[in-house]
C-alpha cells in the first residue's frame, strides 16, 4: 500500500474497464451478503427518515455514509484476500462517525451554496409566485401563475444555470468520491481525507467522469425491471469505485517493509 506522500507525489492513472471488471470480481465473491447488507442499510435509513425534522438529515449525513464506509471496509478486506465472514461488519463504518460527519457537513455546505446560487437568479419570480398564490389567488390568478412558472423554468438563463449546477454538482461528487476511502483505509480525518480525494481525482478527472457516467447509465438501466437490478448495480458501483482507488493507491497490496541490512544475522 502506498504512503500518503507517495500518493501526493505520484501521477498514477486508473483504467475504467479494469475498475468495472475488478469491482464486479470483488463483490461477486460475497454478492448475497452485499445485497442483504444493502437492504438492511436502506431499511434503517428509511426508518430514520420517519423521524420529524432530523431523520432525513441524519440519514444523509451519518447513516448512509457510515454504511458506505462499512462497504468500503469490507471490500478492502476482500481485495486483500480476507473473506467476509461476519455480517456484523456492515456496522464497522460507524467507528468513523466523527470523521464522516465532518466530511458530510462540508460537502452538504457546498451543495447548499450551489443551490442558493442557482435559485438566487429566480428569487424575484419566486417572491411574485408566492404573492400570486396566497389565499384565493391560487384560483383567481391561475393564468398569471402559469405564465410566470413558464417564464421561470423555460428562461434560457435558468436552463443554462441548471445545466451548470448539474455539471458542478457532478464534479463535486467526482473530486470527493474517495473521501471515505481515505477515512477508512488511511485513518484520516474528514477534511484531510477530502483534500487527498481531490488531489488524486483531479489527476484522474477524465477517467473519473467516464467511470461515473458509465456507472450512472448502468444504475439507470437497472431501475427499469422494477428496481430489482439495483440489487446488483449498486454493489457493482461500490466495487468499481474501490477498484479505481486501489489501482491508484495499491491499497490491496501489502505494506512495503524496508529493512536496513547490517550484515549476516543483523537487520
Amino acid at each position: 500500500m502506498k504512503s500518503i506522500e507517495e500518493i501526493k507525489s505520484g501521477n498514477v492513472q486508473f483504467s475504467v474497464g479494469q475498475a468495472i471488471s475488478d469491482g464486479w470480481a470483488l463483490i461477486s465473491k460475497h454478492l448475497g451478503l452485499y445485497i442483504l447488507g444493502g437492504i438492511v442499510a436502506v431499511l434503517i435509513g428509511g426508518l430514520a427518515g420517519f423521524i420529524p425534522f432530523i431523520g432525513g438529515l441524519a440519514n444523509n449525513l451519518i447513516i448512509s455514509p457510515c454504511f458506505m464506509a462499512s462497504a468500503i471496509f469490507i471490500t478492502w478486506r476482500v481485495s486483500k484476500g480476507i473473506p467476509w465472514q461476519d455480517f456484523g461488519d456492515i456496522f464497522k463504518g460507524f467507528n468513523y462517525l466523527a470523521q464522516i460527519m465532518v466530511s458530510s457537513l462540508i460537502e452538504l455546505a457546498v451543495i447548499v451554496f450551489l443551490i442558493i446560487v442557482f435559485f438566487f437568479n429566480l428569487l424575484p419570480d419566486i417572491i411574485e409566485l408566492i404573492r400570486l398564490s396566497q389565499g384565493q389567488g391560487v384560483y383567481e390568478n391561475q393564468k398569471e401563475i402559469e405564465v410566470l412558472a413558464r417564464s421561470m423554468f423555460l428562461n434560457p438563463t435558468t436552463i443554462l444555470l441548471f445545466f451548470a449546477f448539474l455539471v458542478i454538482g457532478m464534479l463535486v461528487a467526482v473530486i470527493w468520491a474517495f473521501k471515505i476511502h481515505f477515512i477508512v483505509i488511511y485513518k484520516m480525518e474528514g477534511w484531510p481525507a477530502m483534500e487527498m480525494s481531490r488531489r488524486i481525482s483531479t489527476k484522474n478527472l477524465l477517467p473519473m467522469i467516464g467511470l461515473f457516467i458509465l456507472l450512472g447509465i448502468i444504475v439507470i438501466i437497472s431501475i427499469i425491471p422494477c428496481g430489482i437490478g439495483l440489487l446488483f448495480s449498486l454493489p457493482l458501483a461500490i466495487g468499481s469505485i474501490y477498484s479505481a482507488f486501489a489501482q491508484i493507491t495499491q491499497c490491496n497490496q501489502p505494506d512495503e517493509i524496508i529493512l536496513d541490512y547490517q550484515g549476516q544475522g543483523n537487520v
